[in-house]
């Protein structure tokens, strides 16, 4: 046994099939769901599988497949990166859908004053 895998092992206490099953299975649904996030984003022209950003990560995900020949925290590393890009790519979304919803066009002062239900004073000459 390879000494950084038998390190690996004495500091994990929950290193056994299930755990690692666990991990698999949270690797997945991180990948699904940053996938399903590309797809809303991206270029609906482009395919999502042939994007140099969809590659990257699938290629991460390959190298970092959870396996008991991996270092402990290699693992937890790649899955708190991939977790941080996912937030990252759901706030952009959620902060331009924001944007769109109150992008507002500049009011006159009588148009702001009628919109919270308030009437200008009209100057007789």
């Amino acid at each position: 046994m390879d000494m950084e895998v038998f390190i690996c092992t004495m500091f994990t206490p929950s290193h056994n099939k299930m755990a690692n099953q666990q991990k698999v299975n949270l690797g997945r649904l991180l990948y699904k769901r940053l996938s399903r996030e590309m797809k809303i984003t991206a270029n609906p022209k482009e395919k999502l599988y042939d994007t140099p950003v969809f590659q990257y990560i699938a290629n991460q995900f390959r190298e970092h497949q959870v396996t008991t020949q991996k270092l402990c925290k290699g693992q937890n590393e790649v899955m708190m990166v991939g977790q941080t890009y996912l937030c990252m790519l759901e706030s952009l979304r959620k902060s331009e859908e924001l944007a769109q919803m109150y992008k507002t066009t500049e009011r006159s002062i009588e148009q702001s004053a009628n919109l919270v239900g308030l009437k200008l004073p009209t100057v007789d000459h």
